[in-house]
């Protein structure tokens, strides 16, 4: 199914098609993926991205009727003066055993620098959802959308932001929190680490993001994000930090 979606250029869930998430070589332990950079700041897009691709590296070694959800996803932000127009993902496994998988993604501009890593920990399932794989295949949107506009405090994530167990993807969904964190941090995490403790449907039903500061020195400032769904219970924790420098 992978090598089809490279060979026919199509998009592997919704929510790539909405975005223009493109898987463009796979196999196992290894997936190349690219992204379209946004224009202003690109930690969501980076959170998709290296879920995207870090989560890829562990899918290619999986047997039929396995899957693979992500548990926790941390990003490492060297530099956000991104040049060219396209983001370049690598993800590579690093490690597997039956049933959990570490893997990372190496994120680089058009200049081949590196702008950011994930490191992700995976649970490798084998379950109904699995079997589904690949029945559909969605259609590319017209123009892409930003990665953003997928999810948004106090409102439904898009309908498209669902990945191919059909909940909202697990990078678009942190980078709510995160944006919530950078607010309190008085500028984006340079480092944050997302914990995905229950899946989120896109099935109108709200999510909303709080943060608190734990330390705000005048170098080192960090914090910790919540998201909650519209009954209170926490789908996702962020805690990072940010390096002001001298």
């Amino acid at each position: 199914m992978l090598r089809r979606v490279v060979a026919d250029d199509v998009p592997l869930a919704p929510v790539h098609a909405a975005v223009h998430a493109r898987l463009t070589a796979i196999e196992p332990g290894r997936a190349d993926t690219v992204l379209p950079a946004p224009d202003g700041e690109p930690d969501a897009a980076l959170w998709l991205l290296g879920d995207f691709a870090s989560g890829l590296a562990v899918t290619g070694t999986l047997d039929a009727g396995q899957r693979i959800t992500t548990l926790r996803l941390t990003l490492h932000v060297l530099t956000r003066d991104i040049r060219g127009a396209t983001l370049h993902a690598v993800g590579c496994l690093d490690d597997r055993l039956p049933e959990v998988a570490l893997s990372t993604a190496v994120i680089t501009d058009d200049a081949g620098r590196t702008v950011a890593r994930a490191h992700g920990r995976n649970a490798v399932l084998a379950d109904e959802v699995a079997a589904g794989y690949g029945v559909e295949v969605p259609s590319w949107a017209p123009s892409p959308l930003t990665v953003d506009a997928l999810v948004r405090d106090a409102v439904a994530p898009h309908e498209q932001a669902v990945n191919t167990a059909a909940v909202v993807q697990g990078g678009a969904l942190a980078s709510l929190p995160a944006r919530a964190l950078a607010e309190v941090l008085e500028g984006p995490a340079d480092e944050a680490s997302a914990a995905f403790l229950r899946p989120v449907p896109a099935d109108g039903r709200t999510v909303h993001a709080e943060a608190e500061l734990e330390h705000g020195g005048r170098r080192l400032r960090s914090g910790r994000a919540l998201l909650r769904d519209d009954r209170g219970r926490v789908v996702l924790s962020v805690s990072g930090l940010r390096y002001a420098g001298a």
